[in-house]
């Protein structure tokens, strides 16, 4: 399989910024050192600064699914359950 793209928005409840930027923090350092792992970005929205943009790309839906599983990515995926107003993932892969 080729490597997909995974671009996600999260919409940070704003009483919850500052506690969110350690986890950031971990979640862009582990996820870079991962083996399947590409490319991993955070963004900020210029317009909402509670407005993140997570850009990644991944080796394979096996990397992904081992990301998912990593200490870095549960413990944000935890907290962003009760610390967010929006969080959209979408699985894309490049098609040209």
């Amino acid at each position: 399989m080729s490597q997909l793209n995974i671009i996600a928005t999260i919409t940070v409840k704003p009483e919850f910024y500052d506690a969110f930027q350690p986890i950031f923090k971990r979640l862009v350092a582990g996820s870079r050192a991962e083996a399947g792992c590409l490319r991993y970005e955070l963004n900020q929205s210029i317009d909402n600064s509670n407005i993140f943009i997570v850009i990644e790309t991944w080796a394979s839906q096996q990397a992904i699914d081992f990301h998912n599983t990593t200490s870095h990515f549960v413990e944000f995926a935890n907290f962003a359950k009760d610390h967010t107003d929006r969080l959209e993932i979408n699985i894309a892969k490049q098609v040209i």
